[in-house]
């Protein structure tokens, strides 16, 4: 039986250029979700490894979609191919069927963490700049007072942090944010 994997990371991202690349490669059945690649419990892959046997071929568009860490993509094609599943990289032109696929697996599976490493220092050194020019970062800091005080309303009422969003229009989170911030304010009662 001949598989494909596809993986976007975002949501809003398409799978359609690898599905139609997976199908011209003759691949019989697609397994698909969009997940982070540095995630490594995957339901569809888990799923695809759970239902291959020895003979089968596995083909993914472009192995960063396997993931982004040399050493998760390593261990999923090392046990594809101890089950004795071959394993195809279109983009690379990477097959385990041969001695050369495999030597040239990994040194792309390193490159493929190398780009993940030097996307995270870069974003690590932003940050520090933005930091260092004294820019804020994230929610500022204290509460809305207008919030708090439906919130607080709401929650004095009886309503659940549901209803309190409902009649508040306030989020989820911000309600149960406030929520833990007056019961810490609460005096408490001996």
């Amino acid at each position: 039986m001949h598989f494909g994997y596809a993986r976007v990371s975002a949501k809003d991202q398409h799978l359609d250029t690898q599905l139609d690349q997976l199908q011209a490669a003759g691949v019989e059945r697609i397994y698909q979700e969009k997940i982070s690649g540095t995630a490594t419990q995957r339901p569809a892959l888990q799923e695809l490894l759970a239902g291959v046997r020895a003979g089968d071929t596995v083909t993914v568009a472009r192995l960063n979609r396997l993931g982004r860490n040399s050493a998760h993509i390593l261990q999923v094609v090392a046990a594809l191919h101890e089950r004795q599943v071959r394993f195809v990289a279109l983009d690379l032109g990477i097959d385990t069927a041969t001695p050369a696929g495999r030597l040239v697996l990994g040194i792309f599976a390193a490159l493929a963490e190398y780009d993940r490493e030097s996307i995270r220092e870069r974003a690590t050194a932003g940050i520090a700049l933005a930091k260092a020019q004294g820019k804020h970062l994230g929610r500022r800091a204290g509460a809305d007072a207008a919030k708090l005080a439906k919130v607080k309303a709401c929650l004095d009422a009886g309503m659940s942090v549901h209803q309190a969003v409902a009649a508040t229009g306030v989020s989820e989170s911000s309600v149960k944010r406030y929520r833990r911030q007056l019961a810490l304010q609460a005096p408490t009662a001996r």
